[in-house]
């Protein structure tokens, strides 16, 4: 959908940032105050967690973003995985996005963002006729960080578990 919607000249959203893969975000912290201790903390706790299949269909948007994206199912697995990972790293609370924290997180895979109305519309129309329901399956969780380099921005990854 990145590349369709790329080539259509409609969102570069895949191309903002090098590296940039399909995800599902669980977690944002502004910073870590030790980050070499959160990664081993991670892995740690990731270690030990299971694959996920996880069923998208519906399209939405963030009022006022111009972003699209596709939204799970919001199975008790899903629910449970994101509720855990924010009660276990509890203490890296203070330096966490609140949108992201359970209550308030809307779990979402972006296709499009920071569209003006005619984008988000033409992206929305693709969309809905290009894609149908997709099954997928959660491998890996990553801790990522943003780097800003000059004009570019890239994602270098910190920590990274395979699901078992």
């Amino acid at each position: 959908m990145w590349k369709e919607l790329s080539d259509r000249g409609i969102s570069h959203y895949a191309q903002e940032i090098e590296n940039r893969k399909p995800h599902l975000t669980i977690a944002d912290y502004s910073e870590l105050n030790n980050e070499a201790e959160y990664c081993e903390q991670f892995v740690r706790y990731y270690e030990s967690a299971s694959k996920m299949s996880l069923g998208f269909g519906a399209l939405g948007t963030f009022i006022d973003s111009g972003a699209l994206f596709l939204s799970p199912n919001p199975t008790k697995k899903l629910l449970d995985f994101h509720f855990d990972h924010h009660r276990h790293f509890h203490a890296y609370s203070s330096f966490s996005n609140p949108v992201y924290h359970p209550g308030q997180w809307i779990p979402h895979c972006m296709i499009a963002n920071r569209l003006d109305d005619v984008k988000l519309s033409e992206a929305l129309r693709f969309a809905t006729k290009s894609l149908t329901a997709i099954e997928a399956e959660v491998q890996e969780v990553s801790l990522i960080k943003i780097i800003h380099d000059e004009n570019k921005k890239t994602i270098r990854t910190l920590a990274s578990q395979s699901l078992a």
